[in-house]
């Protein structure tokens, strides 16, 4: 049985150096309003924040005003009540994380130290809690351990934590400290129900001791379908699918254990049987790794995004918000999520929830790159804490159906642009991993190589080289951004991606008002909030230097990212099977930066890149090899078509279109009875010497798949700021009809929370397409629907050229 000891009151108080010890924290309360009330799980900073201690730290340059917290101790108090535990029971205090460590008091006795935010802690309390029901619990939190930004050298990195607090592309120097996972006391008899492994169709439980375990496996409906002692056989059960493939479908567990005929521990789980296995490219070279992924005997195509931790105050619970963003990349047709090396190895309610959505994950232990060094440290200390750290996480991790891949880390390298696949740490945690977990893939870093990056002169040079590779992680330009993906010759690209501004609600929450104009580059507020990302420079060349002020720019990069992404999505997944996965960089953001490489904001609202990789992950998808978006100088246009299904298609119908931006009909060409295998056509044309439209159909009997692309005969888009389009838009039900009433080609129509940022404005909007095209006289109907969202609810629909700018339509 567990007594938690998260949802009581707790209290905080900072001391310099050892003054803790000084003011006896672990005895007598002493000034008691020194001490701000604390939150467990959570972080320092957030506890300080919500006290009105510090600034908000998600606005403008404030983080810079609170970087010195991490230099100080944290006592965390609590004083609780438990019932003397009866003879034969022993009782546990357990932490299960604290970042990164601290000194664990109970009434006054010191009962050791916590090292290690991944390594869950156990005390042996049971005399200490026998002789009284009333408890004081002191956890002192020290100053968070010494490490390196996201430029800096890895082998100096002596402690197994995120890096991403100490300063990072996407999140500002703010370190992370606290208490971080549950705090709760454990009461078991003298059998204890220690670990759980889960196979294709066998569950084994095992206990301390030699007493009888009770299991019991019951289906969704609750009929028992297996039960035993310790194992279970367990004939023809569902299998657990990932996400587009089918069910997820879970058992729940229920194992006990006795001593002397009474119940000595009870542990309940979520579990799946599945199995998993991994295969290579097809024409990959035996040396190449098995990025292919094969569940239940099937091969399916890694539809992935890279997910970073949801929040800088990453110990803060935030369900409601964990929940909504694997819900978006559910509805994307995501099916593996990568959680990168610079962030967590992840909650256990993350699992949970990957293992109901069906969401496979990649989870890699927290070491990354260092810009100037990304080697790892050698010696024997950090490789056998590493080693030992490997040995706690991976038993506890297991169990889960989502869970299919490790990794040793990001990006670490022997030399610049040279993967590290053999070094003294990947050896010892991969040594752990498949020991412990040999039906997982061990991936010992990402990239693997032997090519690092994803860039034109080196998959000239070199194609067979490009294994699992990253980048680039910006736009190339109108002339060359397509051609790269075009070029591709990846087994896996496990990360690119494209920057773009946020969206309007989250300019407004985090850049001060005087600093909402051009330029934004060079300015210390947009700096502080993405300068790595922020490519103004590139955006306005796109269109012709002309953009004047900050609601177009956000408009015209996030048509870039979004047609980026989308592009490069579909590069990859039209190589199948040579190419057998791509995950683009990044899904989520830890902070609201003003620019990223994000396709949702921080405050969880989907730019429109996220829909764009959304309609690349659809099952049927039909496109053209554009080359470029910018044709100016190529007299004559040639755009070879392509399609693919991932099922059974019955003879489609192909139908491609070149539109002048008037809507007037240039060259169609029409494809009938042709089947993906052996569809090969080009859309042919003289290159029109202004903005076009390239609409492709693809129909199939009851199949309907299409997609448009925005292209120009001229050097940039600038005449897309002069066009004057009128947009018409009303609910109906839960659908909005978004309308084109006059004008040219609207390509870049946007929906979009138009909330205010203040008040009782929580929750989301969720709408099934944002920066699409609409073409002169056409409607569109979008699906909306709020979830757990308050106040006055409104929608903006705004886009390139529209007149008015923006239209809002308020929901009753």
């Amino acid at each position: 049985m567990r007594v938690l000891l998260d949802r009581e009151p707790w209290r905080v108080r900072g001391f310099l150096g050892d003054e803790w010890r000084h003011h006896r924290v672990w005895g007598t309360l002493r000034e008691p309003d020194a001490w701000l009330p604390a939150s467990v799980p959570g972080s320092v900073v957030d506890d300080l924040w919500r006290a009105n201690s510090v600034p908000d730290p998600y606005t403008g340059l404030n983080t810079r005003a609170i970087e010195w917290v991490s230099d100080r101790h944290w006592a965390y108090r609590h004083e609780f009540r438990l019932d003397p535990p009866p003879a034969g029971q022993q009782a546990f205090l357990c932490l299960d994380g604290v970042d990164h460590s601290a000194v664990v008091y109970l009434d006054g006795t010191e009962l050791g130290r916590v090292d290690g935010m991944f390594v869950a802690t156990r005390f042996d309390v049971t005399e200490l809690v026998r002789t009284s029901a009333y408890h004081t619990l002191v956890v002192v939190v020290e100053p968070a351990p010494v490490s390196e930004p996201q430029v800096g050298h890895t082998a100096k990195v002596r402690a197994h934590k995120s890096r991403m607090t100490y300063g990072w592309d996407f999140c500002p120097r703010l370190v992370h400290q606290g208490i971080w996972q549950s705090v709760y006391v454990e009461l078991t008899g003298p059998a204890r129900i220690t670990d759980l492994t889960v196979t294709a169709d066998r569950v084994l439980v095992r206990a301390s001791g030699n007493d009888l375990v009770e299991l019991t496996l019951t289906d969704a409906d609750g009929v028992v379908v297996a039960s035993g002692d310790r194992a279970l056989e367990v004939r023809d059960p569902r299998p657990w699918w990932p996400n587009g493939s089918g069910t997820p479908y879970l058992y729940h567990l229920t194992a006990t254990a006795y001593s002397d005929g009474v119940v000595s521990d009870r542990r309940e789980y979520e579990i799946g049987f599945r199995t998993v296995r991994f295969f290579r490219a097809e024409g990959a070279p035996d040396d190449a790794a098995p990025y292919g992924i094969e569940v239940n005997g099937r091969r399916i195509f890694a539809k992935g995004w890279n997910w970073v931790p949801l929040d800088l105050s990453y110990g803060v619970p935030r369900p409601d918000r964990l929940g909504h963003l694997l819900d978006l990349a559910v509805d994307a047709g995501v099916n593996l999520l990568r959680v990168w090396g610079g962030g967590l190895i992840e909650t256990p309610e993350f699992y949970a929830e990957c293992d109901r959505r069906g969401l496979l994950v990649w989870q890699e232990f927290s070491q990354s790159s260092s810009g100037i060094s990304s080697t790892p440290a050698d010696d024997e200390d950090f490789v056998a804490m590493m080693r030992s750290q490997a040995e706690a996480i991976v038993p506890r991790l297991r169990h889960h159906p989502s869970l299919a891949i490790w990794g040793g880390g990001n990006e670490l390298q022997a030399g610049e642009g040279e993967p590290l696949n053999d070094a003294p740490v990947l050896t010892a945690v991969g040594d752990v991993v498949r020991r412990l977990d040999p039906g997982r893939l061990w991936l010992s870093t990402s990239p693997t190589g032997p090519a690092f990056l994803n860039r034109l002169d080196l998959i000239e040079q070199a194609p067979d080289d490009q294994h699992d590779v990253h980048g680039p992680w910006e736009h190339q330009g109108l002339r060359d951004h397509y051609a790269l993906y075009d070029a591709g010759t990846a087994h896996l690209l496990s990360e690119f991606g494209v920057e773009g501004m946020t969206m309007p609600r989250s300019v407004a929450q985090a850049v001060p008002e005087p600093e909402r104009r051009l330029p934004t580059r060079g300015r210390p507020v947009w700096d502080h909030l993405g300068r790595w990302w922020n490519n103004e420079t590139l955006v306005q060349e796109s269109f012709g230097n002309r953009i004047r002020d900050l609601d177009t720019l956000g408009l015209a990069s996030q048509f870039l990212q979004r047609d980026g992404l989308q592009y490069a999505t579909e590069a990859h997944r039209r190589r199948w099977p040579r190419c057998v996965g791509t995950l683009p960089w990044q899904f989520n953001e830890p902070y609201p930066n003003a620019w990223c490489t994000s396709a949702v904001t921080h405050a969880g609202e989907p730019k429109p890149a996220y829909f764009g990789v959304s309609a690349a992950y659809r099952s049927v998808l039909v496109g053209a090899v554009c080359s470029r978006q910018s044709w100016a100088g190529r007299a004559e246009l040639r755009l070879p078509l392509w399609f693919l299904s991932e099922g059974p298609l019955p003879p489609a119908t192909v139908t491609a279109r070149l539109l002048t931006f008037n809507g007037a009909e240039l060259t169609t060409l029409t494809c009938k009875d042709v089947s993906a295998d052996a569809f090969a056509d080009e859309l042919r044309a003289a290159t029109p010497t202004e903005p076009f439209v390239v609409d492709l159909q693809l129909v199939a009997s009851d199949v309907r798949a299409e997609r448009r692309y925005v292209l120009t005969g001229t050097d940039d888009f600038a005449e897309l700021l002069d066009h004057r389009i009128e947009v018409d838009a009303e609910l109906c039900g839960d659908q909005l009809r978004v309308r084109h009433l006059s004008g040219p080609v609207a390509p870049f129509v946007r929906v979009r929370d138009a909330r205010p940022v203040q008040g009782d404005a929580g929750g989301w909007l969720r709408v099934s397409d944002s920066g699409f095209v609409l073409l002169p006289g056409e409607e569109r109907m979008i699906d909306v629907r709020w979830c757990g969202a308050g106040g006055d609810r409104v929608i903006a629909i705004d886009g390139l050229g529209l007149h008015p700018r923006e239209r809002l339509i308020r929901c009753s």
